[in-house]
């Protein structure tokens, strides 16, 4: 492989083609949905391994297959808009959330891989995932 610059070229060609053409025909939103996807499962990968779980195919392929479905509906979301409505800001809409989702998620890994997470984020996370055992939140005295 004398020519790895040809090769790192070649990937980024094919790369941002593919993001070009999902940007163009379902919109921004549901292409950063993807890049973010990939980034939380590698994120989630490192975080793994770094708490020594290791890895487990199975635990993989069931998340990625999570994150395959999600991208289906929104992308069969976003045709049926696009063919009967002609836009596709409701699919923007479910895309976003999805990907507001995906950053939390990606925190988490960053938390679980060692990096410092800011106390106010960890609680917001919780609040945000329904746990009422969030820090002062069954305390009687923030009961007006």
């Amino acid at each position: 492989m004398e020519r790895v610059d040809l090769v790192f070229k070649s990937v980024l060609l094919f790369f941002g083609g593919l993001f070009s053409i999902l940007a163009d025909n379902f919109g921004l939103l549901f292409a950063i949905l993807i890049v973010v996807q990939i980034v939380d499962f590698i994120t989630g990968t490192i975080a793994s391994i770094k708490e020594g779980k290791g890895l487990r195919s199975s635990i993989g392929i069931t998340g990625f297959s999570k994150k395959v479905v999600t991208l289906l509906i929104i992308g069969v979301f976003y045709l049926i808009e696009i063919n009967l409505f002609g836009s596709n800001i409701s699919g923007d809409a479910v895309a976003a959330v999805y990907v507001g989702l995906e950053l939390l998620s990606i925190t988490e890994n960053a938390g679980r891989m060692g990096v410092y997470i800011h106390p106010k984020i960890t609680q917001m996370i919780t609040i945000l995932k329904g746990d009422d055992k969030a820090e002062g939140l069954n305390d009687d005295k923030n009961i007006s």
